[in-house]
């Protein structure tokens, strides 16, 4: 069975979609409006948002908080 989730990581996640969402919503804003420059500048915003999902997953996976189920040791703890 899988550890729960740390506060932490949960706090990263939330903040990362979040800072991606918001960072996406403002460069498709400003390519309608068209800004250019600051279209560029959010779509340049995107970037630390979209690495810290990628280290808080990377975190998950190699403390095990996801991932496949270990398989047991022996077929009698399947009974």
């Amino acid at each position: 069975m899988h550890t729960p989730v740390t506060p932490w990581v949960l706090a990263g996640r939330i903040f990362a979609i979040i800072g991606m969402a918001f960072t996406a919503a403002c460069t498709i804003l400003f390519l309608v409006v068209p800004f250019w420059w600051w279209a560029l500048g959010s779509a340049l915003a995107f970037i630390p948002f979209f690495l810290l999902i990628v280290v808080v997953e990377r975190y998950q996976s190699k403390h095990g908080l996801i991932g496949p189920e270990p398989a047991p040791a022996n077929d009698d703890e399947l009974a």
